[in-house]
């Protein structure tokens, strides 16, 4: 809403004399000179005797230098203020994530990193992603005080055309995350559903910079890691697999040996693939970004196949729009 204040130098204003008002102070004056002493529109209302409407313009407004008021209301206050930036969600997703594995470190092997290396190389790697070391320590201690209880919750699902989607949480109450999620699903007319264990392959990863395949094998013959392939990817990483139950061995091996991964996880790698059509991608898209707008999710895993030249559009609050909308035909 644009309300356009009209001054003194206004001619309806200045070809008759205003009529009488009585102030706040009880003193009688004209209306024009009482309403140019005060700052605001919404304050102009009160003089005029419009409290309850003022008051909500004086609360929700912003006074600009060229005479304009813009009011903002309720749907810019949740659907504007409130929502994450792409960096923002971004990096709430790479903390949620090693927050979670330092969650499960200390449950391990206590909250110590030189006695559990497991926890070490965690909170290692999320400094190494810009994790705050402030946010590692609180949840840390909030684990070993039980201040809070932190829960692993996987929720399985379907987009729309039949993509396989599996989240992995970490909250403080299950109950909430999954109605949350639930949600999400059903705003983009996908549902939660079981995925089939043939669908996604678990493997260990360990990354090794500045090292080539030769170097690798040896250090994991010399340490005894069971690993199950070693590649060299095309920006000249070095990519070991293990087995899930093997990661964490490994891992330790090659850190024993001197030869200390510059990364490593667990991921969930696609066996089967699911082609989805112009609509059906931006449903998925739309899934993902309120997914992503969960405080509580960590990684999405998806198998699907984009179709292309497909965007996610938004309304003026931020809100994606359906896909209707967004592609009129």
């Amino acid at each position: 809403v644009v309300a356009r204040s009209c001054g003194a130098s206004c001619p309806r204003q200045a070809s008759r004399p205003g009529p009488l008002v009585v102030a706040r102070n009880g003193k009688a004056g004209d209306v024009g000179a009482i309403l140019s002493s005060v700052a605001t529109f919404g304050q102009r209302l009160a003089a005029l005797g419009l409290g309850l409407t003022a008051v909500a313009l004086r609360r929700d407004s912003r006074s600009r230098g060229d005479g304009r008021t813009i009011v903002r209301g309720r749907n810019y206050e949740t659907n504007i203020k409130k929502k994450k930036g792409p960096a923002e969600r971004k990096q709430a997703k790479v903390t949620a994530k090693h927050l979670r594995n330092i969650t499960m470190a200390v449950r391990d092997g206590g909250p110590d990193p030189s006695a559990n290396s497991m926890l070490n190389r965690f909170i290692k790697n999320a400094l190494k992603d810009n994790v705050p070391r402030d946010t590692v320590d609180r949840r840390i201690k909030a684990i070993t005080e039980q201040k809070e209880s932190f829960n692993e919750l996987e929720i399985q699902g379907f987009s729309l055309g039949g993509a396989a989607l599996i989240v992995d949480t970490m909250t403080d109450n299950t109950n909430r995350t999954r109605s949350e999620v639930t949600q999400c699903f059903k705003e983009a007319n996908g549902q939660v559903s079981k995925v089939g264990d043939h669908i996604f392959e678990k493997v260990g990863v360990l990354e090794f910079e500045e090292s080539d395949e030769e170097k690798v094998l040896e250090a994991s013959m010399e340490a005894d890691a069971e690993v199950e392939d070693i590649v060299t990817r095309e920006d000249g990483i070095v990519e070991a697999t293990t087995l899930p139950e093997n990661f964490h061995s490994a891992v330790s091996a090659f850190e024993d040996a001197g030869m200390e991964p510059s990364k490593s996880e667990q991921v969930l790698r696609v066996q089967v693939e699911a082609t989805l059509n112009h609509e059906q991608s931006y449903e998925l898209l739309k899934l993902l970004h309120l997914l992503e707008d969960l405080d509580d999710i960590g990684e999405i895993h998806h198998n699907a196949v984009l179709a292309d030249d497909v965007e996610l559009k938004f309304s003026n609050y931020g809100v994606p729009l359906a896909y209707k909308s967004a592609y009129k035909k």
